[in-house]
């Protein structure tokens, strides 16, 4: 599943993490730790690029994440959030109502800003 999935984004450009953040998520507002932290982590979990992955992709359908990082990516997620962030989600982080990867940011950038500004 992973060579599919690469074999669909390589078609794409790669960005690296500063033009990822600078095209994507600058613009709406997503704090650039936030976008640093999906581009590495997730580059980690998936063996994808994540420089070559749109704020549209959904992902299940698109990347199939479940399926390429295994089932306890969340687990690792979480951990590494806190560890960066100092923020547990553990109580309150499910993929599944998160369609895309920018609903996966703007999630984590409420988590950021419901803890700064509670």
């Amino acid at each position: 599943m992973r060579r599919s999935v690469q074999r669909f984004l390589r078609r794409r450009s790669c960005l690296n993490s500063r033009e990822w953040y600078e095209r994507f998520w600058k613009p709406v507002d997503i704090p650039k730790p936030i976008s640093d932290f999906v581009y590495t982590q997730m580059s980690q979990y998936s063996g994808l690029e994540f420089g070559q992955v749109l704020p549209t992709d959904r992902l299940n359908e698109d990347l199939h994440l479940t399926l390429i990082c295994w089932f306890d990516w969340e687990l690792a997620f979480c951990e590494d959030f806190l560890d960066n962030f100092g923020i547990d989600l553990s109580d309150r982080f499910d993929p599944e109502p998160l369609s895309t990867v920018q609903d996966l940011l703007l999630f984590l950038k409420y988590q950021l800003l419901s803890v700064n500004h509670p």
